[in-house]
This record gives C-alpha cells, structure tokens and sequence, in this order.
C-alpha cells in the first residue's frame, strides 16, 4: 500500500475470498491502495513480476469490479438461490466434517505405531547401539507424524467453527437487500460468505481497444456469467 492510515473497510474483498484469478497467466491477482486518500483501491497480477520479474499482466481500479460483482450477487439472490447457497454452505460443512473425521482415524493410527515404535526402543538392549540408534530414529518419526496430523487436526477445526450460512440470516437482508448491503455498518464477514457460497472464482482480463474491464464469473453450480465494465 502506498498510502499511510487506515483502508477503508471491506476493500478488496474479492482479493481477500482468493477469488479473483487473471485470465493471462492463471495467477491469483493481488490488492493494493494508493493516493493519500480517499485511498483508490487496484488489483494487480503482480505475482510473475515478484517471483520471476515478469511485467505485471493488468492492472487496474478494483471499485468499478467490486461493485459489478455486488450488483450481480443482488441480483441472483433471489429465494431458490438463497436456498442453493445455504444447501451448498451446509455441504461445504458436511465434507469438513468428513475430512475431520479422516484426519482423526489417522491420528489414532500415528499414535499406535508411536506407541509401538516407543515400547520397540524401551525393550531393545541399549549395548546394541546400532539396532537402538535405529529404533529411536522411527520412534522420533513417528512422535513427528503425530504432531503433524494434531496440527492438521487443529487447523480444521478452526475452519469447521465458522458457523453456516443459515436463512435467517439471508432474511435479515431480504427487506432492502441493496442498502442493508451497501451499508458502511453491515457485516463484512456475512458478506464474504455469503460470496463464497455463491462464487467459485472470478477470471478477470482487460479489452485495451474497448477500454473495458472484462470478468468471467464462475457460480458454484456451473454456470458462468460475463461482466463488461468501462476502465476508469
């Protein structure tokens, strides 16, 4: 960011969902903020410029996207898609559930063979070096392999805390959607969400001859939608 102070709240939130993808390279694009404010929100495919010093694919003023994408999410919220993107968030919870479980069938596994390799190390005799030097190194591994599956563990379940999305809380912005929405005090969070659930990437590229920002939106579900907006 180019500017010091505070960004204004809820910028970039597209950058933010990781869902925002340049149709050149494939490269997820970055966020910026510029000027001394107002701040002027951008996107930029950076990322080859970063790693590789490649020149950045485009760049351009993210707020004329932002709110495209909003007007369109407005626009497929409507009673059967509300009820599409609730089913889809309480599946999306269903498969962290799975995952959980797997993940804690493994560790039960990884604890075993520890346990195991632990009473192997206690019962060889310590004046063979080389067999006990040996059975210490697959114990350590297999203490490693727990710790790695209980970090797993924990970083699902920290994933599987966020609440879904439920009709009640679409209902809270059926009344007014646009300016419940648009409002500086709605909730930022809900709104990500609510994006999630309903987008699975935007593919994002510039028309230079017709001075146009052009995006690709991919619904979850399969469908596709194209955005065309003018370049400030």
């Amino acid at each position: 960011m180019s500017a010091t102070g505070p960004v204004p709240p809820g910028a970039g939130w597209l950058c933010s969902l990781g869902s925002l993808r340049c149709h050149r390279c494939g490269r997820k694009l970055l966020v910026a903020y510029t000027g001394n404010g107002p701040f002027v929100l951008r996107y930029s495919c950076n990322r080859g410029r970063l790693d590789n010093g490649d020149q950045p694919c485009i760049s351009f003023a993210g707020l004329v996207l932002d709110e495209a994408i909003a007007r369109d999410v407005l626009r497929v919220m409507e009673p059967a898609a509300v009820e599409a993107a609730v089913l889809a968030s309480k599946l999306e919870n269903l498969q962290q559930d799975e995952v959980l479980e797997a993940l804690q069938r493994e560790l039960l596994a990884a604890q075993y063979s520890a346990h195991r390799a632990g009473k192997q190390y206690d019962a060889t005799d310590p004046e063979n070096r080389q067999v006990a030097d040996d059975l210490e190194r697959r114990w350590n591994h297999a203490l490693q392999k727990v710790r790695e599956v209980e970090l797993l563990i924990q970083q699902q379940m920290q994933r599987r805390n966020v609440a879904p999305i439920t009709p009640e809380e679409f209902a809270n912005l059926a009344g007014d959607l646009e300016g419940v929405w648009n409002h500086p005090d709605s909730d930022a969070r809900l709104k990500k969400r609510i994006v999630r659930a309903l987008i699975e990437e935007v593919i994002v590229d510039m028309d230079a001859e017709g001075g146009e920002i052009t995006a690709v939106l991919h619904w979850n579900g399969g469908v596709h939608t194209e955005l065309r907006m003018p370049r400030r």
